[in-house]
């Protein structure tokens, strides 16, 4: 048996043009905070707010319950980070200093402390609190948005710094990759502030395929300036396929616009992606497409990052063909579903369903191997992903 482990990929909350499809997020498990001093007792506190952090990140939960097991474990948050540092948030770039968990609130700037988290421990700390999990291979949200204000419309480039850091600090909170439109000429050919204000979704939808986004918010706000203060009224629209949700807001600041569309973006997903239940079941697999050792190897590192699979068992080779038992909390449904979505595995080639099997849905079939009775699901691997 293979025991998983996570990957690492990514290095950011908020980004311009990255590839967002399947990148595991490498900094769900560390959190910066700000602190008075080095004292035992902050460093105390300061920890167990970053391991609420790192659980709400990892269960896609805002609000983590105290179970007896979050209770406990609050108590002694060292057990589950491996190492804290402390730094100068002076010396570090604006976007790290954006990602500092309690920048909003904390009133002494001249100290942070980075917790790094096991991310075992607190995968076995989610299982033993009977919390929900979302794995880390998380599909990037492409923010489009347009300002209405005094000098006219206009889309929200990497140039307007306010609203980029309150959508990272947004971003970095739950845990989700969020990408901004680099509006280059290839952009600005397509997309124009009347596109996005008039929510020409079919305009949307190819310029959002350029960035591979699954997933894209579009925003679309009045500005009223009252005292020096600004206020947001309008909506927010998150979509992907072809099925959308909206939400209006009405004189708000920016951090709450950000906050709201954030949110909608990280439900959309979790509605697909989040796995419930603490019993492990056993799925048996054919994985088609492993002609080599080293897409042999891939494969089973791309199990390896997956938080909801315990392990693998290889049961036969023939040819190809890969026939694997898999332990995961999530059912075959919802293991199907995660890994078309992933990207990393496709449709069986239409000559091998026909030999194969019947085709049951994207991206898979039913195979029944010679000499046996069950059935089992077919997936075709991407080695060039």
């Amino acid at each position: 048996m293979l025991l998983l482990a996570l990957g690492v990929l990514l290095s950011g909350p908020f980004a311009m043009a990255q590839n967002p499809q399947g990148q595991v997020v490498d900094w769900l498990y560390e959190v910066d905070q700000y602190v008075p001093d080095q004292g035992a007792d902050n460093r105390l506190e300061a920890g167990q707010r970053s391991l609420l952090r790192v659980l709400s990140r990892t269960t896609g939960l805002v609000s983590i319950p105290r179970t007896p097991a979050v209770t406990q474990a609050l108590s002694q948050p060292q057990r589950y980070y491996g190492q804290y540092v402390y730094f100068s948030p002076s010396a570090v770039g604006s976007q790290r200093r954006q990602r500092i968990d309690n920048a909003k609130i904390a009133n002494q700037a001249d100290l942070a402390v980075r917790f790094s988290f096991q991310s075992e421990a607190v995968k076995q700390l989610v299982r033993q609190a009977k919390l929900p999990s979302w794995w880390s291979r998380r599909p990037s949200t492409l923010a489009w948005i347009v300002l209405d204000t005094a000098q006219g419309r206009e889309i929200v480039d990497s140039s307007q710094t306010e609203m980029v850091n309150a959508l990272s600090r947004e971003a970095a909170r739950r845990g989700l990759p969020v990408l901004i439109p680099s509006m280059d000429l290839q952009d600005s050919l397509l997309v124009s502030p009347a596109v996005v204000w008039g929510r020409f979704t079919d305009l949307l939808d190819e310029a959002s395929a350029r960035y591979q986004a699954q997933y894209y918010l579009v925003g679309r706000f009045s500005v009223q300036e009252v005292l020096g203060q600004r206020f947001y009224t309008g909506e927010w629209v998150a979509r992907s396929g072809n099925t959308e949700d909206s939400r209006f807001l009405r004189g708000v600041s920016f951090e709450e616009v950000a906050r709201t569309g954030v949110d909608m973006a990280a439900q959309r997903i979790l509605d697909r992606h989040l796995v419930f239940g603490n019993t492990v079941s056993q799925h048996d697999l054919v994985v088609k497409g492993i002609g080599s050792l080293e897409a042999y190897a891939q494969l089973l590192d791309y199990f390896e990052s997956l938080e909801f699979v315990d392990g693998v068992t290889l049961q036969e080779i023939t040819g190809d063909a890969l026939a694997l038992s898999l332990q995961s909390l999530a059912g075959l449904d919802q293991l199907r579903q995660l890994l078309v979505d992933d990207g990393r595995f496709q449709s069986p080639e239409a000559e091998a369903e026909a030999e194969a099997g019947v085709d049951i849905g994207t991206g898979f079939s039913e195979l029944v191997l010679p000499g046996r009775q069950q059935t089992k699901t077919v997936l075709q691997w991407r080695s060039d992903t």
